[in-house]
């Protein structure tokens, strides 16, 4: 099931919204259910996948290495969290494109769907956010000789960690925002600072294709922007200047096809018994080749021997011979057939063998029928020799 990336500014509600995407997508699960439109045989789970832990702080943006490991972790935990009966949030600020077209891959090669869920809180509230986190850290500092009940205890434990101020302006300096012109970001649903929640019946059609139970009385509408939001606080002019408050209410509609691509498609795996026959075959070939020059090393006798028009060597187990015109023979810059500079010189065979295993495998990788038996692969090979000394194109 889909994949939700959640990114925004550090300190910008990213957690919050994350707790409030996984309790709106399991009420509509629950609604949907009772309701009969969803069959209770299916369940989705609704999984929220942290990037910082004890072990992994929000200091590790000081260093490239740290902040690479925690991505990596992030990556992994995600990655495991998929399924096609779950839905995975990814709560963090994700704030480099390269990493949201990274996850956006990995669940197109999973066949799910995947969204972007841009938290746009303005620079000022962050930055007050983050100040208020630090007051309250330096007021637990304070009263840490202090005896706490269980409720302060459990409160403290659900209080998220403050950023330094120079490393939350760095981060907000860095951060990449989401656009509609990346197919990477979208759907992109953007909710503002002033949204008591965000869109979940608009994130939860667009995912699944299954209509939310509000689109029942709800007309296909757009609902206009509360309030202007300045550069300063959401630099994405391209949502603001639609006037969408999260996104265009979707309704009813199809779940969007999964198409793979490229970066995603797997490599099909290639026959492991006809690479075999091609290596086995077209070394023998090249052993008769090089048998044939170790009796008949020179180019001129060779060709006197079959009255000058040209060489043939018999292949074992190969009814088409090589043949090699006498222009061709003699157009070495040496008369030793397998010397430096020859025509049957060693490193161009076992070039001209592995461009011809290149070619093949490529081939046999993408079609499963009409692949050369063991019996055919020695002809095969043959020819394309011939050819080769004969000057014809192979490309």
């Amino acid at each position: 099931m889909p994949l939700i990336i959640l990114t925004g500014y550090p300190c910008s509600g990213l957690t919050h919204r994350a707790t409030q995407l996984a309790t709106g997508l399991q009420e509509t699960q629950k609604t949907l259910h009772e309701t009969g439109a969803l069959p209770p045989t299916r369940q989705f789970k609704v999984t929220v996948v942290p990037t910082h832990d004890s072990s992994h702080p929000r200091t590790v943006y000081d260093h490239a290495r740290t902040e690479k490991e925690t991505r990596g972790v992030a990556y992994t935990r995600a990655r495991r969290a998929l399924g096609k009966d779950s839905f995975v949030i990814l709560d963090g600020m994700n704030y480099i494109k390269g990493w949201r077209y990274q996850l956006w891959c990995e669940a197109k090669a999973l066949g799910t769907s995947c969204c972007v869920v841009h938290v746009g809180t303005p620079i000022d509230q962050c930055v007050a956010n983050n100040e208020e986190r630090i007051k309250k850290e330096q007021e637990k500092e304070q009263n840490q000789g202090e005896k706490q009940d269980e409720t302060e205890k459990k409160e403290t434990q659900t209080e998220e960690d403050a950023y330094p101020p120079e490393l939350l302006n760095n981060l907000i300096f860095r951060y990449e925002e989401p656009s509609t012109h990346s197919r990477w970001d979208k759907p992109l649903f953007t909710v503002p600072w002033c949204d008591a929640e965000p869109p979940i019946a608009d994130i939860w059609t667009a995912l699944t294709g299954i209509p939310h139970p509000s689109s029942e009385t709800e007309t296909d509408i757009v609902t206009p922007l509360t309030g202007s939001l300045s550069a300063t606080q959401i630099s994405d002019t391209a949502s603001v200047a639609t006037g969408m408050t999260s996104a265009t209410r979707l309704g009813a509609r199809a779940r969007p096809k999964i198409k793979p691509h490229l970066a995603t498609v797997q490599p099909t795996a290639t026959d492991a018994g006809a690479l075999y026959n091609f290596e086995k075959r077209t070394s023998a070939v090249v052993s008769a080749i090089r048998s044939f020059t170790l009796e008949n090393p020179s180019a001129e006798a060779a060709l006197a021997r079959n009255d000058g028009r040209g060489i043939t060597i018999q292949v074992p187990e190969v009814e088409t011979p090589v043949f090699i015109p006498a222009h061709v023979a003699t157009a070495g810059s040496t008369d030793e057939l397998s010397g430096a500079g020859g025509i049957l010189a060693l490193p161009r065979l076992q070039r001209l063998r592995r461009q011809w295993i290149a070619m093949n495998r490529a081939y046999i990788s993408g079609n499963k029928s009409n692949i050369l038996t063991a019996d055919q692969v020695g002809d095969a090979f043959v020819r394309f020799l011939n050819a080769d000394f004969a000057g014809e194109n192979t490309a």
